[in-house]
């Protein structure tokens, strides 16, 4: 016995032109030629399911008892490949190719008495032709050829090709999935061996093992919101296990995978967006709004709909911010989880700044006085620190007699003196005018409170 690997490069070897034939998928188209050379127009094409044939006269009508040729050919999927045996017995000549290179040549005569050989090599993956050349120059012709895969560990160390086509259903009534699969292209496939694993877990658990390509999970998860991941494996009979297939998750509910909002001052409403959901087994959307009820803050729906989109009734533009959640149910009446907890990370969470559209409440203190070349202005706020909701004054200015007033200091205040305050000198020709001084505090969002009293001096002529 001789062992042989074929490379990636193979020579292909001129064959005859057979009638426009197409035999089922593993199966070998047939030729018969009238000579022993596979020349000329073959006699008759057709499909022969396995190479096994003893003729004591004419093989086909058309072809003489003596001095015929027919060959054999088949193209197919050997999967991950491996060792493969292949045993041919014949009278007279037989030559068996791979691709095209010739790996068993018996090619004289033998009267009516067969003989056999057998060749053990390695197949690469993928696709590969063999085909199989036959001649009978007198006599009884025979031949017989087979080609296995085997199955010993001693020679099979190739895993198996990952399993496809991996399809998932989930039904919501009986909260189970089936998980079906495309037949592995492998000669010598054992089994399959289904897993899965929850999202966010990196250990995998065998759910069966079966030689079907479908199987319906028992789980039944009590809060039935869990996703999983569900991956197949492949077995041979040498007991190589395959990588798993491509990751398929099944989700008990669809998710909103993302909710933005945009809040408008005109309307003093939030409207919230999300991407609509298109599974089959969707139902409706509950939105919910995190309020404080009876002192506690809890999720408080607002309502239900099957559409994407939400506008909430006018909010006050308090500067908070604002916290929103969309769940889904399905149609087996399921639905998304929902604690009591903010989550930061949850797509289906919405943390909204509402813009501060609330000024400070009082009006601050404002004292006149002289300062070298001008009048000092100062503004104080006896506010308690932990509770100011301004950052800074605004001191203004206008000559009695006029309506414009003008900005004679708009500044943030040290936070560490108790009042807070903010005092400016205010440069002005001493020329004997009057000049009058209000003073507001804003916040950081340009809101001003109500304006002090209006106080006035007179810069003294020089």
């Amino acid at each position: 016995m001789s062992a042989v690997v074929l490379g990636s490069l193979l020579l292909a070897a001129p064959q005859a032109a057979a009638a426009d034939v197409t035999c089922s998928t593993n199966v070998y188209k047939r030729t018969f030629y009238n000579n022993t050379s596979f020349s000329g127009s073959p006699v008759r094409t057709d499909c022969d399911s396995a190479i096994s044939q003893s003729w004591s006269g004419s093989p086909v009508s058309g072809v003489s008892s003596n001095n015929f040729g027919v060959r054999w050919s088949v193209t197919r999927d050997f999967g991950s490949g491996g060792p493969f045996m292949f045993t041919v017995s014949a009278t007279d000549g037989v030559r068996v190719y791979v691709d095209g290179v010739r790996q068993i040549d018996m090619w004289h005569g033998t009267g009516d008495t067969a003989r056999s050989t057998f060749l053990g090599f390695t197949i690469p993956s993928g696709k590969h032709t063999i085909r199989v050349d036959h001649v009978n120059w007198s006599g009884a012709a025979k031949v017989a050829f087979t080609y296995t895969p085997r199955t010993s560990a001693t020679y099979d160390q190739t895993k198996p090709l990952a399993p496809t086509g991996v399809t998932t259903a989930y039904n919501t009534t009986t909260r189970k999935t089936t998980v079906s699969w495309s037949a592995n292209k492998e000669m010598d496939l054992a089994s399959y061996s289904l897993y899965r694993r929850p999202v966010g877990s990196s250990t995998w658990t065998k759910v069966s093992t079966t030689t079907a390509r479908s199987y319906t999970d028992p789980l039944v998860n009590p809060d039935d919101r869990t996703p999983y991941y569900y991956e197949v494996r492949a077995t041979d009979k040498a007991g190589n296990t395959s990588s798993g297939s491509t990751d398929t998750i099944v989700r008990p509910l669809p998710i909103v995978t993302s909710l933005t909002g945009t809040y408008d001052k005109a309307s003093g409403k939030v409207a919230l967006n999300w991407p609509q959901n298109t599974e089959p087994h969707f139902d409706h959307y509950t939105v919910l709004s995190n309020d404080k009820v009876d002192g506690y803050w809890k999720w408080v729906p607002l309502g239900t709909t099957t559409g994407n989109t939400w506008t909430t009734a006018p909010i006050v533009a308090d500067g908070e911010a604002r916290h929103y959640r969309v769940l889904v149910t399905n149609d087996g009446g399921t639905t998304t989880y929902s604690g009591d907890a903010l989550n930061a990370y949850a797509t289906n969470e919405l943390w909204l700044n509402i813009p501060d559209g609330i000024a400070p409440a009082n009006a601050p203190e404002l004292l006149v006085g002289s300062c070298q070349g001008g009048i000092r202005a100062t503004a104080n706020d006896y506010t308690p620190a932990p509770i100011r909701d301004f950052t800074g004054f605004e001191i203004e200015r206008r000559e009695v007699g006029t309506d414009a007033w003008s900005v004679a200091a708009h500044q943030g205040y040290d936070p560490r003196h108790d009042p807070a305050y903010v005092t400016v000198c205010d440069p002005l020709p001493a020329d004997g005018r009057t000049y009058e001084y209000r003073a507001r505090t804003y916040d950081a969002a340009g809101n001003y409170s109500p304006s002090s009293e209006v106080r006035a001096m007179t810069v003294p002529a020089g």
